[in-house]
């Protein structure tokens, strides 16, 4: 369980997946992972497409930001899905990064756990 606005996270999740798959290689598989670290949940999105270079990297989470144009061409959007994802997780006081290397692009975001209730037999 984790903490957060179940519909907003649906929607943070819906729009990673969607990025993803508008800018994989036809073929490939997309990648959607969720891990534990302590208190925080890391939940990751990945794809295999073209490298984004480092200096575009930042920019992803602007509003109406879009990356080159061989990257943009034939794809649909204004450019504000990776600016909702981020307003959404910040609303949530979570963090989310990137990284695209060798044409492989990871989207990962941090998630707080909810307080797991105490098993029948540790209740006093």
């Amino acid at each position: 369980m984790l903490l957060g606005d179940n519909d907003l996270i649906t929607q943070v999740i819906y729009n990673l997946l969607e990025n993803a798959a508008k800018f994989a290689y036809s073929g490939t598989t997309l990648y959607l992972g969720l891990s534990s670290r302590g208190e925080k949940a890391l939940v990751t999105v990945r794809n295999i497409g073209g490298t984004i270079p480092p200096e575009e990297l930042p920019r992803l989470f602007e509003r109406f930001h879009k990356t080159d144009k061989s990257r943009s061409e034939d794809k649909d959007g204004v450019g504000l899905g990776l600016y909702i994802v981020k307003t959404i997780l910040k609303q949530h006081r979570e963090q989310i990064r990137v990284t695209s290397e060798n044409g492989v692009t990871s989207f990962f975001f941090t998630m707080t756990l909810a307080e797991q209730q105490a098993a029948p037999h540790e209740r006093g």
